[in-house]
C-alpha cells in the first residue's frame, strides 16, 4: 500500500501543478538543468526514445522567456525590388525602428541651438532668413516677421513680361538626417526632436549605401508580429519549412501588375522563433540542412530566398533576417550518428545534451508521481472521469508491466507516459460509455488490452473479450 494514493478516495481529491516543470514527471536531470539553459540561452540536445515528455520540457522552457520585443518587418527597396529591405521594430517609442544591418555608435541629447544651422532650420528651431533662434511651434520668425519654413520655387510660366513664383509653406520636420564619415566609414547621423528643450543626436553606421529610413511605412509588410507564439516546433520535413520561401508571382516583379516581391516572402521557422524556442523533433531528420541551421545558430540571421528555381521568387533575396533563437532539439538514441558533427559540437560547447529516461525505480515517491499524472491526464483530457484509488493501483501495475516488458526493468516504473497516458484515456472512455462517474480498475485493465493495437502475438481483442481475460492480462502483454 502507499500512503499518498490511500489517502485519496479518487485523483479529483489530487491537487494538479500549475507551474510546466512541476507536471514533468520523472525527468530529474532536464527539471534541474533547462531552466538554467533558458536563463543562459542555451541550446538543448534531448535525447531519449518517444513519448518520455520531450516536446513537454522545450514547451515548459518556453514559459521561461520574456515576451518578445522585436517585430520584423520588410519594406520595399525602390531602388532594388528584388532586395527587400528588413526593419527590426523593438516596440520601444524612444528607440525607432532600424535595419539590422546597423549598429548605433553613440546617442546624446544636445540643446537646439547647438544644432548646425541647416538642420535647425528643417527642425524648425532657427529662421531661414536672419538666422534667428525660436521654438518649432512658433510659424514666423520673432525677429523679422518671415514664415520660418519655406521654399521659394520658380516656374518656366511667364504671363505677360512676368514671370510667375510660387511660394510653397512647408511645416517643420520632427528629424532628419545626414550622411557623416566616422573613422572612415559611412555613417548617418539622426536629429529628432524630443521636446522644445532638447534633440536627441544619434550615429549609426550604414554598411550599405541603400538604407531605409526609419519611420513606419503603409505599405510595410510584418514578416513576424510581436504578438506571435515563438514556439516552433517542425518535424524538418522540407527547407521551406524550415528556411521560409517566396511565393510565385506570374507577373514577376513587373510594377503596376505584379505583387510587390517584399509582400510574398513567408518566413521559415528559424525566422518565427527568432527571441524564441525552435523545437525540432527527430533532429537527424534534417539531413543536409542541418548546415543552414548551424549558420543560423551561429550568425543569429539568415536570408529568405525562393527554393523553386522556375518561380519568379527564386530572384528575390531578404539579407540578414534576425533569427536569434533557442535550440531545442530531440532525437533517439540510434539516430545521433544521423546528426551532423559539427552541430552536435556546437550544441554541446554552447549547451546540453541531455538523456532521458525511459522508467525510474519503484517506490512511494514514484507512485505519487505517476499518481499526478494520471490526475494531469484528466485534466487535460477533459472528457473522461477521475480515476477511483483502485483504477490508480492498476494503473501502477501497468506501468510496471511495461517498464520489465519492454525495457526489461524490475521493480521500476515506466516513463514512456505518452503509451500510459493511452491506457489512461481508453479506460476513461470506456467509463462514459458505462456512465460511471469515476474510472474503475476493471476498466483499466481492460483498456490495458484494448490499447495494444495491431501488429503484435496476440490479436487485438473485442470489448466482450477484454473483460473476460482481464484477470490474466500480463500473458497477453506485447
Amino acid at each position: 500500500m502507499i500512503p499518498q494514493i490511500d489517502e485519496i478516495n479518487s485523483t479529483a481529491d489530487v491537487s494538479t501543478p500549475q507551474d510546466p516543470f512541476d507536471r514533468i514527471i520523472g525527468q530529474k536531470d532536464a527539471v534541474k538543468l533547462v531552466p538554467s539553459a533558458v536563463r543562459q540561452r542555451r541550446h538543448v540536445l534531448l535525447c531519449g526514445v518517444p513519448g518520455t515528455g520531450k516536446s513537454l520540457i522545450a514547451k515548459a522552457a518556453y514559459s521561461l522567456l520574456p515576451p518578445p520585443r522585436d517585430e520584423i518587418i520588410l519594406r520595399a527597396n525602390p531602388q532594388q525590388p528584388d532586395r527587400p529591405f528588413v526593419i527590426i521594430d523593438t516596440g520601444d517609442p524612444k528607440s525607432p525602428p532600424k535595419g539590422p544591418i546597423e549598429h548605433t555608435v553613440s546617442v546624446e541629447y544636445v540643446h537646439p541651438d547647438e544644432l548646425p544651422f541647416d538642420v535647425a532650420i528643417e527642425l524648425g528651431y532657427r529662421c531661414q532668413r536672419c538666422g534667428a533662434f525660436s521654438y518649432p511651434d512658433q510659424e514666423f520668425c520673432i525677429d523679422c516677421g518671415a514664415p520660418k519654413r519655406h521654399d521659394v520655387t520658380s516656374t518656366e510660366a511667364y504671363h505677360g513680361l512676368f514671370r510667375v513664383l510660387s511660394v510653397v509653406r512647408e511645416p517643420a520636420l520632427t528629424s532628419t538626417h545626414r550622411k557623416i564619415t566616422v573613422d572612415g566609414s559611412s555613417a548617418q547621423v539622426t536629429y529628432e526632436r524630443t521636446d522644445q528643450e532638447m534633440v536627441r543626436v544619434s550615429i549609426t553606421h550604414t554598411p550599405h549605401e541603400n538604407q531605409p529610413d526609419s519611420s513606419r511605412h503603409g505599405d510595410d509588410f510584418v514578416l513576424v508580429p510581436r504578438s506571435a507564439s515563438r514556439f516552433i516546433r517542425i518535424s524538418g520535413s522540407s527547407p521551406v519549412e524550415l528556411l521560409g520561401d517566396v511565393k510565385h508571382d506570374p507577373y514577376g516583379s513587373a510594377p503596376d501588375l505584379a505583387t510587390a516581391p517584399h509582400m510574398r516572402v513567408v518566413p521559415g521557422a528559424i525566422h518565427e522563433a527568432h527571441e524564441g524556442i525552435l523545437f525540432i523533433d527527430e533532429l537527424g531528420t534534417l539531413g543536409a540542412y542541418q548546415k543552414h541551421l548551424l549558420t543560423a545558430l551561429q550568425e543569429k540571421r539568415y536570408p529568405i530566398t525562393g527554393h523553386n528555381p522556375l518561380s519568379s521568387g527564386a530572384s528575390v533575396r531578404v539579407d540578414d533576417v534576425p533569427c536569434d533563437f533557442i535550440l531545442f532539439a530531440a532525437c533517439n538514441l540510434e539516430d545521433l550518428p544521423k546528426i551532423l558533427p559539427a552541430l552536435r559540437s556546437r550544441i554541446r560547447g554552447y549547451g546540453y545534451e541531455i538523456m532521458l529516461s525511459s522508467w525510474f525505480e519503484k517506490n512511494e515517491d514514484h507512485a505519487a508521481e505517476l499518481l499526478k499524472f494520471i490526475a494531469i491526464t484528466v485534466e487535460e483530457d477533459g472528457r473522461i472521469p477521475h480515476f477511483s484509488r483502485d483504477a490508480v493501483y492498476e494503473v501502477l501495475k501497468v506501468a510496471e508491466q511495461m517498464a520489465q516488458q519492454i525495457d526489461g526493468r524490475r521493480d521500476a516504473y515506466t516513463l514512456r507516459l505518452r503509451d500510459l497516458g493511452g491506457v489512461i484515456r481508453i479506460a476513461g472512455d470506456l467509463a462514459v460509455q458505462e456512465h460511471g462517474s469515476l474510472v474503475d480498475a476493471e476498466h483499466v485493465r481492460m483498456a490495458e488490452t484494448v490499447s495494444r493495437g495491431v501488429g503484435f502475438e496476440h490479436p487485438l481483442l473485442s470489448y466482450e473479450g477484454a473483460r473476460r481475460k482481464n484477470e490474466s492480462y500480463g500473458d497477453y502483454f506485447f
